[in-house]
């Protein structure tokens, strides 16, 4: 190219230039006026919807709260019918007359004076009322009732025993009295479940001055859980999101009402705010007694202190909005994409090239996907871990093909089926709560079991994760099963391995002497009790059982004219009867028991405060096999006959090493005498001394 070409664009290309702006500015305008279409559709949609929830909730909660406050009315009819009769009236108000304690009622005994008649003819008239009030209270289906008079005292009751009244109850009472209406109390949480108690005013019988007196207060306690779960439970009706709560105000602050918990009642920390005419308005607020945001709206019952609250989840609420958002965002799209798809028609003559360049670079992107894709299918496919997931139900939702050919189905059988169907039911049980820990703890879980495929025994490591969505919540779980049949059959031969060659050892010590045997089968007797007594782990058993067996292996290289000498030792005697340690060290470390065991038996001889040997260890430094196999073999050393003394009685063995606190771990010798007085310890004695 030369340079005048090179300074001077062609024609063409200036031409191109200015339509590409020029279509750029036209596009950016549609885009700009798009978008303000879009914001205030959303802005006049939101107030719409927001419109449409608050009348639906305050429908739902004014139905509710009509409900409850029906069935309060409904009380009051029901206790009306017979305290407004004629006949408690007169006698609540015969009753007033009289300046007397009223438990003259109860107890028969009637005081002398002007009123004595019209008591004896109260008391009297006592068990008809008692009767009548108290199958009034049973068949309107009351907990407990009483007629209270004006001094606070009751003086009719629905059972046999009258309760105290509580404070909270007396101040009902007396409100009853100052304000003759109808008057219910908070909800409150007793063992009969959720309670509220009503009172309802009895009048005299004489008027005064054309107004109403109360003569006596009727108190009756209802059971409200049933009425509060049905206003609680969602009905079929109910949008997803919607509940239902009950809110009250007591003396100790606001709380919800929550027959479903173990208390009925839970405190709200941070109450919603009433407006000054103690109405709860529509507002979106956090759900009460928690941090969710929630729209709702609370309906007050009349003459209690009592709000039925209704609430929707701001997300499930505003749904509607968001799809509406999401088809508008759509539309603009597509009128913006259908512009620019014009203009772009426009442009490909000019650009075709291009175009087809990159048409070919996407297609080949494609095409790189579709293998990738292929090659995870085939890493899947031919993987021979078992690969599953299951939704919450315990169904199969997924079987990679290992999974489907080793319990011989095919893949699409397996889908839909349980861990019951598919494994049997033991195993399918087990499986079961694993799956149920997982979605407990929301951490991995991985447990081994044996599993039965096509009559063959598998072994397999399980792990099992959580499977959750974008909000976090678990949606099933992913299941990873890894066959190790192979390495618990080796793990088993090496335990026959091991077994096979402490058995080898215990021969070779009967074998050389016949003494030392019976010593070491007496040890592996007493310690296997002593490590039960103390209640060791699996693992520690299995060391104090291997090791006592093998404890003696040591003194087969001692000659045995020491061992059975009835003489003193003398001090080079000593310490070849103690190098018997060394001796059985050179065997046994080079043996892999998986277990302490080589740390035991040598350590077997050492003593809490040091005077042991080899290493003259002290106190915690000594394991607790080691300090177990030391309890033992002075045990069985003392109740066995030696050459230079007779054999000890196990009680004066036990007070021997009582004594030597300074050597022996006086918890573990308690630990042996314990063990000894029960059936297996007597038959291990009597084993002994045959």
């Amino acid at each position: 190219m030369t340079a005048a070409s090179s300074r001077t664009a062609p024609p063409s290309m200036g031409k191109n230039r200015s339509e590409l702006v020029m279509g750029v500015a036209i596009i950016s305008l549609i885009i700009v006026a798009l978008l303000t279409w879009v914001a205030w559709s959303v802005k006049a949609k939101q107030g719409e919807l927001q419109t449409q929830v608050r009348d639906r909730i305050e429908l739902l909660a004014t139905s509710r709260a009509d409900v409850l406050s029906a069935w309060l009315a409904g009380l009051v009819e029901q206790t009306d019918k017979l305290i407004s009769s004629d006949l408690f009236r007169l006698y609540a108000t015969d009753m007033d007359l009289i300046d007397a304690d009223p438990s003259f009622l109860i107890t028969g005994i009637i005081p002398e004076g002007d009123s004595y008649d019209q008591m004896a003819q109260l008391t009297d008239q006592f068990p008809l009322m008692h009767q009548t009030f108290s199958d009034f209270t049973i068949f309107a289906g009351f907990l407990s009732g009483r007629i209270v008079h004006r001094s606070g005292q009751s003086y009719i009751g629905s059972d046999s025993r009258v309760t105290p009244l509580s404070p909270s109850q007396t101040a009902l009472i007396k409100k009853t009295f100052a304000y003759p209406l109808p008057h219910f109390s908070p909800l409150r949480q007793t063992d009969n479940g959720l309670v509220i108690d009503m009172c309802v005013p009895i009048f005299s019988t004489a008027e005064e001055t054309g107004e109403k007196k109360a003569v006596a207060v009727a108190m009756l306690t209802k059971s409200a859980a049933m009425t509060i779960t049905s206003l609680l439970s969602n009905t079929p009706l109910s949008a997803s999101g919607e509940r239902t709560r009950i809110m009250q105000m007591t003396e100790t602050g606001f709380q919800e009402i929550v027959p479903w918990s173990p208390g009925g009642i839970a405190p709200i920390a941070s109450p919603p705010e009433l407006d000054s005419a103690r109405r709860l308005g529509f507002a979106n607020r956090n759900s009460l007694g928690g941090q969710t945001p929630v729209f709702s709206l609370g309906v007050k019952i009349p003459d209690i202190d009592l709000w039925i609250v209704q609430e929707v989840d701001t997300g499930n609420a505003t749904k509607g909005l968001q799809e509406y958002t999401r088809i508008s965002v759509l539309i603009a799209g597509l009128i913006a994409m259908v512009t620019s798809l014009l203009f772009g028609a426009l442009w490909w003559r000019t650009i075709g090239k291009s175009h087809k360049r990159i048409a070919g670079e996407f297609q080949d992107l494609a095409q790189e996907l579709e293998q990738q894709r292929n090659f995870l299918d085939s890493i899947n496919g031919t993987i021979p871990d078992f690969i599953a997931v299951k939704n919450l139900s315990g169904n199969y939702t997924y079987a990679n093909p290992a999974l489907a050919e080793g319990v011989g189905r095919d893949e699409d059988e397996v889908l839909g089926l349980d861990d019951v169907a598919l494994f049997g039911f033991d195993t399918g049980k087990r499986l079961e709560q694993s799956d149920a820990r997982t979605l407990q703890t929301g951490e991995p879980v991985t447990v081994s079991e044996r599993i039965f495929l096509k009559s063959r025994e598998h072994h397999f490591q399980i792990t099992k994760v959580t499977l959750k969505d974008d909000l976090n919540t678990p949606q099933g779980i992913v299941s990873v099963f890894r066959d190790i049949t192979a390495m618990v059959q080796a793990e088993e031969r090496k335990r026959q391995a091991i077994s096979q060659t402490v058995e080898a050892l215990v021969k070779a010590i009967e074998f050389t002497d016949p003494y030392l045997a019976g010593h070491s089968l007496l040890m592996r007797d007493v310690s296997s009790l002593l490590a039960e007594s103390l209640d060791l782990s699996p693992e520690d058993k299995s060391t104090v059982e291997i090791a006592s067996n093998l404890s003696q292996i040591g003194k087969i290289f001692i000659d045995k004219a020491i061992l059975t000498k009835v003489d003193q030792l003398t001090e080079e005697e000593k310490e070849m009867v103690q190098k018997h340690v060394d001796h059985a060290a050179d065997i046994l470390c080079q043996i892999d028991f998986e277990l302490p065991v080589f740390e035991a038996v040598y350590q077997m001889n050492e003593r809490l405060d040091g005077s042991g040997y080899p290493k003259g260890l002290h106190g915690d430094e000594i394991g607790i096999q080691a300090r177990v196999l030391s309890v033992a073999n002075s045990f069985c050393a003392m109740i066995r006959p030696r050459s230079y003394r007779p054999a000890m009685s196990p009680e004066h063995a036990l007070d021997n090493l009582r004594a030597s606190t300074h050597s022996y771990d006086l918890h573990i010798v308690e630990a042996l005498a314990a063990a000894l007085k029960t059936s297996r310890g007597n038959k291990v004695l009597e084993k002994a001394f045959e």
